[in-house]
Formats: structure tokens, C-alpha cells, sequence
């Protein structure tokens, strides 16, 4: 293949999102960033409306891309679904005529069982490493004189692939010699961080459960030579534990990242003064309830996402993300940016949502009640745990425990029956709640991603049949 940067087009359009991009976010104030989202909205509203799968949707709804006049008119847009854009694949999701061999297919993790695929090419790419810099800023960080590692799903069709062959392989021999490191995440834990000790990275980004192995393995002394500044974490729910063991372990912060297939970058970043931080520059982020109407701002709802650049396949008022999040707009952080914020971050899927005999719904994010009990004993003696929910009446906690710290401080007996305690206060008599301690906790079926911490067994159709009683 021909090296992409040998189009000028492609090489001044990286020099020129480099130089002005990542500073963007801290040099606009709210008047000008409203007029730069203005004007970002508009294009992508009209590129959008050259791709049949948007085209006949406008064209339904008696839109056309010269009634858009700014980021307010959003209303006007029709919402896109996954079910839309996995019907619509391949070819109503490309605008028309576009020939579909200069593209590259990336698709999701399909945790339900049905992933979604949609259609990148190399300056999308490139603006989605944007995002990944500007997190940096907070740290002090030269982007190009720092070694970043990331320990990401290197599958076929999935973007850290994807990426690493058609955007990588060209940019970083150039801007970035031996700067980066793509590390597969279905390596064993101790080869990870042995390649991680001999790289010595100033930035690691992965899964929280990789942070965990990583971290425990550095408590019995491996990774001597590990020192990062940051570690960034992305892919699943970052529970305070978690956060805790690894910040110790490595001396420094775990913060967390809000990023997906189809953002194709760094949606939201957690800043030191732990919030969320929306790259309003990049995206437009609103809430809808259950039925589809718009929640107002400091209200609960779930996502729906507008990727305001790139081309590739278009990401416009798309809801099939499916989390849970709060989103306050305009909101002045100590650390010194004002952006809207995801208030607590993101709470979790829909679908993962643990419903209770008693109506009661609990999010993923804010069903983790073992941190708490480990916290006032000041311990680290679990290694990793994980809350099962196997019926509508039955929670089932997992708890490996590492054995070298088994016998120090408290005993484990004493935190399985306060994790107990906790979890029967938050669901009640309805609920039967079992303690059991593993060797391992596997990672998801079918999938080389790590195990999430809330998992449940109950279906969709039947958490809504006990809401609707």
C-alpha cells in the first residue's frame, strides 16, 4: 500500500491538527467555541447527508443540510441507531460513490452478540490521536518526547489493529521513533509486564483489570524498572478499588478515559481533580430517557453521541452507545478548563443494568460496594473481585485473594461478612447474597477483553417486566 503521507493533502492536514488541535480546547472561550461547534456541526450535517443511511432519514423528516445553522438546531436531526447502522452496513453507511477499498472496516467488541461494523480511513485516524494528546497537557507532557504503551485489543477489524496498520506504521517512524508501543492484551500478565518493564513507558493505557494483574505482579516485585507518570484506563468500569490498588502499586494516578469504536477517540477525560471532561470540540454529547425524549441537563439519561469531524462513516445523533451518564454543560474545573463535564462518569450499558424483585435499578458503576470494607481495613488483599447477578433474587460475589497478604491485618472472613452485609442493606430480603472466593476470574466468553466487574445473567425483557409491575 501506498504510504498515505506521501498525499500532501494527508501530511498538511496532520501538521495542521497537530499545531492547532490539542490546544484548542484551553484557548477558545465560550464565544468562540460556540462558533467553532457551530461550524463544525454544520459540515458534518452535510457530509452526513451525502451517506444514504442519513440521506433518506433527513430527506423523511423534511431536513436539508441549509435549514442547520448551528449546534442548537440538533433537535431537527433525526437519532441513528445500532440497529441502523448494522442494518445499513456496508453499503448505506459510505456517502455515495465512494469507493469502499480506500476505507478501512473497524467494528465493536459485540458484547450482546452483535457487533456493529463502520468504515474509517487515515485522517480520521489521525484526528482521533488528538484527543489521546491533549490528555497529556495536565501532566506536563511532551507528546513527542514521551513513550506512551498501550495494552489494547489487537483482534482483526478492531481499531487498535486497524490503526496500528494503516495510521501507525506510517506517522510514528516519522514523528514518533520508538515513542509508542501497541502491546496485544491476550498476552499472559507476566509477559505484559515484562515488555512493559523493558520499554520503561512514561503513559500506559488499558483495560482497568489489566491495571489490576499489572499492579499485583508489581507488588511481588516484577516491573522494577516501571515508572509512569499517568495511567490511563478506557474499556470498562474503573471502580475505586481498582484505582487504589494500582495507584499504589505504581505511585501514581489512574484516571480514567471515555472512548469507543464509533467516537474514534477520546470522548471525555478524568482530570486530577477527578472529573469527566467532555472534548466539546469534538463531540456534542445529550441525554434521552427511555422513550427517547431529551432529558435537561443534571438529569440522568442515556447517550447519544455526534462526532463532529472525520469521514469515513458519519456519527451523527447516534444512540446506540447505550450508557448511562449526567452531563452538566459549562462547568469551571480547578484544573482549568471549563467544558461540560459527565458528572460521576459513566455509569454503565443499559443492558448491564443490575433490576431487582423490588424495582430498584442499579447501574454497573454504582453497584461496586466492596471498596468500602477494603478501604476502612486499609487492605489489598483482593486481588480482583467481580459482582455477579445470576437471577432477579440471587447476587453472587467473587473474590480472589492473594495469598502472600491472606494472614496480614484483617481477616478474610471477617471482610467476605461485611462485603455481605453491604450488598444485603442495597438489595434487600428479596435477594439471597453469596460470598465465594475463586482462583481466577476468566475473562468474557468469546472475547480476549477482560472480565467486567458487574455482570448479569438477567434478561433485558425481564428487568423491564418487573419495572412494569
Amino acid at each position: 500500500m501506498v504510504n498515505p503521507l506521501l498525499n500532501p493533502i494527508n501530511s498538511i492536514s496532520i501538521l495542521r491538527n497537530v499545531i492547532f488541535n490539542p490546544e484548542r480546547i484551553y484557548r477558545l472561550d465560550s464565544v468562540h467555541m460556540q462558533k467553532y461547534r457551530d461550524k463544525a456541526f454544520k459540515k458534518i450535517v452535510k457530509y452526513a447527508y451525502t451517506v444514504p443511511l442519513y440521506h433518506e432519514r433527513y430527506k423523511k423528516a423534511g431536513i436539508h443540510p441549509r435549514d442547520i445553522k448551528g449546534i442548537n438546531d440538533i433537535i431537527k436531526i433525526p437519532m441513528v441507531s445500532k440497529n441502523d447502522m448494522r442494518e445499513n452496513f456496508p453499503d448505506k453507511i459510505l456517502p455515495y460513490n465512494c469507493n469502499k477499498n480506500k476505507k478501512h472496516v473497524i467494528c465493536t467488541g459485540g458484547t450482546t452478540g452483535k457487533s456493529i461494523s463502520i468504515y474509517t480511513d487515515f485522517i480520521t485516524m489521525s484526528l482521533g490521536q488528538i484527543t489521546i494528546i491533549r490528555d497529556l497537557k495536565q501532566f506536563d507532557l511532551n507528546w513527542k518526547k514521551i513513550k506512551i504503551a498501550h495494552v489494547g485489543n489487537l483482534n482483526p477489524c478492531r481499531v487498535d489493529l486497524v490503526s496500528e496498520q494503516h495510521f501507525d506504521r506510517y506517522v510514528n517512524p516519522i514523528f514518533l521513533k520508538d515513542k509508542r508501543l501497541n502491546i496485544d492484551v491476550s498476552k499472559p500478565t507476566k509477559e505484559l509486564i515484562d515488555i512493559l518493564d523493558k520499554y520503561n513507558p512514561d503513559v500506559i493505557l488499558s483495560y482497568p483489570a489489566i491495571f489490576q494483574h499489572l499492579a499485583f505482579l508489581k507488588r511481588k516485585g516484577y516491573g522494577n524498572n516501571i515508572h509512569p507518570t499517568v495511567l490511563y484506563s478506557a474499556g470498562s468500569i474503573l471502580d475505586e478499588y481498582t484505582r487504589k490498588y494500582a495507584q499504589d502499586a505504581f505511585g501514581c494516578p489512574l484516571l480514567n478515559t471515555y472512548q469507543s469504536v464509533e467516537a474514534h477517540g477520546v470522548i471525555a477525560t478524568e482530570c486530577i481533580h477527578g472529573n469527566w471532561h467532555v472534548n466539546w470540540d469534538f463531540y456534542n454529547i445529550e441525554t434521552m430517557d427511555d422513550y427517547g425524549n431529551i432529558v435537561a441537563p443534571g438529569k440522568r439519561g442515556q447517550l447519544i453521541i455526534t462526532r463532529m469531524w472525520g469521514k469515513g462513516t458519519p456519527i451523527v445523533r447516534y444512540t446506540g452507545m447505550e450508557d448511562w451518564v449526567t452531563i452538566i454543560p459549562n462547568y469551571k474545573c480547578k484544573c482549568g478548563l471549563t467544558t461540560p463535564i459527565i458528572k460521576g462518569g459513566v455509569e454503565g450499558r443499559m443492558r448491564a443494568n443490575v433490576v431487582l424483585p423490588s424495582g430498584k435499578i442499579f447501574p454497573p458503576g454504582a453497584f461496586c460496594f466492596v471498596e468500602p470494607v477494603l478501604t476502612k481495613y486499609k487492605s489489598f488483599k483482593v486481588k480482583q473481585y467481580q459482582i455477579r447477578q445470576n437471577k432477579l433474587d440471587e447476587i453472587e460475589i467473587l473474590l480472589v485473594i492473594d495469598n502472600d497478604l491472606r494472614d496480614i491485618g484483617v481477616s478474610v472472613d471477617i471482610i467476605k461478612k461485611e462485603i455481605k452485609e453491604n450488598y444485603e442493606k442495597k438489595v434487600g430480603p428479596e435477594v439471597a447474597v453469596y460470598i465465594k472466593e475463586v482462583d481466577e476470574i476468566k475473562n468474557e466468553e468469546n472475547s480476549r477483553k477482560p472480565a467486567p466487574i458487574v455482570v448479569t445473567k438477567v434478561k433485558l425483557k425481564e428487568g423491564f417486566d418487573i419495572l412494569n409491575k
